[in-house]
């Protein structure tokens, strides 16, 4: 159990460090910008209360913007994707409920399973994000080009992330 927890906070450190030095300094295009920290909420377990929930996920959230220099806007995002995960969890639960001690990863579940949360989840967080810092609907097209490719290409890299570091253990 220590380790398990253990793992979600080196995971919460990682990828912020990995969020704010590395992809908030990418922007293909002047439109694509990756956001894998949402990888965190993803990967939380689904025994946690959803208080606990959304409060861990404004922590990340903060924790970016703290560091990145920006003004709670991804603290806001990352709190709507919190909230909303239990009734996307929900709406993509199995006929028989999520294994007692199981984790939302491609090992326990199927990959088509971890899309689907996983992009649900993360366009619900960048469109949040992204709509907060145009924060006008005159650009409404661009922002849903934005919302739509940004998500594309963070849903890419969090899947490569689960092959390189869940790929066949059944236990986190």
């Amino acid at each position: 159990m220590s380790n398990n927890i253990f793992s979600h906070i080196i995971r919460f450190f990682v990828l912020i460090l990995l969020q704010v030095y590395v992809l908030n300094n990418i922007l293909f295009f002047n439109i694509i910008n990756p956001y894998v920290y949402i990888y965190f909420i993803l990967l939380l377990p689904f025994e946690l209360p959803p208080v606990l929930i959304t409060f861990l996920s404004f922590l990340i959230g903060i924790s970016v913007d703290f560091f990145a220099g920006t003004i709670a806007i991804n603290a806001f995002a990352s709190t709507i994707a919190g909230y909303m995960r239990p009734f996307i969890l929900k709406l993509f639960s199995p006929h028989d409920g999520y294994e007692k001690n199981s984790a939302p990863t491609i090992a326990f579940y199927n990959i088509n399973w971890w899309i689907k949360y996983a992009m649900f989840i993360t366009l619900i967080h960048h469109s949040v994000l992204f709509f907060t810092e145009t924060f006008h609907f005159h650009a409404v097209l661009y922002t849903i080009a934005k919302i739509i490719v940004s998500s594309a290409l963070s849903l890419i890299l969090m899947i490569l992330m689960q092959y390189f570091f869940h790929k066949s253990s059944k236990k986190l």
